[in-house]
């Protein structure tokens, strides 16, 4: 299947990328174009179509390269990522800020390829994710999309279904007057009236209660992809920080902060380009994988050590032949293994080369007691890939020119209004602040909402917001 996969989008992406080449060449263009992949690193235009199955999920993996960047120049390196567009949300987990990577993505129709990728769960509830009374008289919240056209009611491009951003309006957490692409502007007055109609009707709600149902329906569902991440794999999210960016994340990350026990979340200068500031920000990456298929007990120590030296050979090799600036080379190591008789497969981290048999033994049992708290000390354990990662590490980039604007010099300076804003315990008279202006010394307690060209950031009563040295925000999590 993934052979089947890279033969169909080889051509078409090879096509492309050499079009684009020589066109900029022909511009005056002299350096090469770097393609994200879906490992999280990067690779040369002029190779990449080689392995175009590589690029897939490339885009949710980039956002998630930009998270583990910026939690590592914050102090953050533990992060799970919250990226809500338009019209899904992907979740992923970053620990020691190294991203989660996994070795196989189920496609439509349950058919699995089997290439390195960042671990992103996505599921289908974004800003224009449409609201619904069911059959059976239940509230349902995608994963049907109002898309770009229509799109949601407030856009005014002739959408008539309720939809999250709708919501979100309709509860002052969104100002009418910054929607962006409004082709015709519709009243608040005709977003909460359809709103009515087609939702509070049938639950026997006024309009602002249907629109707090069905923030209250995404969230949960955010929760549960965020808990499949996390909770599901042995991790406990009060460990890490919700790092929350893409055009609607921050509108509800301290909700699902809240609702999960994260302390902490972290909002990016830009979330609304932090997918963007991944491709420019992420390594050159080759992946290899050997697949040996073979009980431990078959194998010996210089056939592992063996396999190990060659995978990184050929990266290095490849990355030479690139000729992209590195500062360094580095490799990262890791086994898939399994248990004898059964289908599924657990990746095992390894330091060095040198690990032999014993060491993976080991390193699978105590793998497997984190992951499912049982040991199965009398079934033999099966080596059945190894796989090497050879990264080279570019030159880094600060992240503070993205905040470096005109600060207000007091908070209040930095304050647009008020507006009236309905939170969990109810409405409030809530300040309107400019984020690009907020001091970096700026600290004050919710409920706030800041308005920034690429998205707005609700904080939700009780919460306490800082900014650091880069311009993230640190909204510390009442809970």
């Amino acid at each position: 299947m993934t052979a089947a996969v890279n033969a169909s989008v080889q051509p078409v992406l090879d096509r492309y990328l050499t079009r684009l080449r020589l066109e900029l060449l022909g511009k005056g263009f002299d350096r090469d174009i770097l393609v994200m992949q879906g490992n999280g690193g990067t690779a040369s235009s002029q190779f990449i179509a080689l392995s175009a199955v590589n690029t897939v999920m490339s885009g949710p993996a980039s956002g998630v390269m930009a998270a583990a960047y910026t939690g590592r120049a914050s102090g953050h390196p533990n992060l799970i990522t919250y990226d809500m567009g338009g019209t899904s949300t992907d979740v992923g987990l970053i620990e020691n800020a190294v991203p989660t990577v996994s070795g196989e993505l189920e496609l439509e129709y349950a058919m699995p390829i089997h290439v390195p990728m960042v671990d992103v769960h996505t599921i289908g509830a974004g800003g224009g994710s449409i609201a619904a009374v069911d059959a059976a008289g239940m509230l349902r919240v995608g994963p049907e999309s109002a898309g770009a056209r229509p799109g949601p009611i407030c856009y005014g491009r002739g959408g008539t279904e309720p939809t999250i951003t709708d919501a979100n309006l309709v509860l002052g957490r969104l100002n009418p007057d910054r929607l962006l692409g409004v082709d015709h502007p519709v009243t608040l007055d005709h977003v909460r009236g359809l709103i009515e109609q087609k939702v509070g009707k049938r639950l026997g709600l006024d309009a602002e209660a249907a629109a707090g149902a069905i923030l209250r329906i995404a969230n949960d569902r955010m929760a549960g992809a965020i808990r499949l991440v996390s909770l599901s794999r042995g991790h406990d999210p009060r460990d890490f920080a919700l790092f929350a960016f893409g055009g609607a994340g921050p509108l509800h990350a301290t909700a699902l902060a809240r609702e999960l026990g994260i302390p902490t979340v972290l909002v990016p200068a830009r979330p609304g380009i932090t997918n963007a500031l991944g491709c420019v920000v992420a390594d050159l990456r080759h992946d290899y994988v050997r697949t040996v298929n073979k009980p431990l007990s078959a194998i010996d120590d210089a056939t592992i050590a063996g396999v190990y030296a060659e995978q990184a050979a050929e990266g290095r090799k490849t990355i030479v032949k690139e000729s992209v600036p590195v500062r360094e080379l580095r490799r990262v190591l890791s086994a898939d293994m399994q248990f004898q008789g059964q289908s599924h497969i657990l990746s095992v981290g390894v330091e060095n080369e040198s690990i032999g048999v014993e060491g993976l033994h080991k390193a699978f049992a105590a793998a497997y007691w984190r992951r499912f708290g049982i040991e199965l000390a009398e079934i033999p354990p099966v080596l059945v890939n190894l796989h090497t990662a050879v990264i080279g590490v570019r030159p880094e980039i600060s992240l503070g020119v993205l905040a470096a604007t005109e600060r207000a010099p007091t908070l209040k300076a930095a304050q647009a209004g008020e507006r009236r804003v309905w939170f969990s315990d109810g409405w409030h008279q809530t300040p309107i602040y400019i984020r690009d202006k907020l001091p970096l010394d700026a600290a004050f307690d919710g409920p706030a909402i800041l308005e920034q060209l690429d998205c707005t950031t609700v904080v939700e009563p009780g919460d306490r917001v800082t900014l650091d040295k880069l311009g993230n925000l640190l909204i510390s999590v009442r809970v």
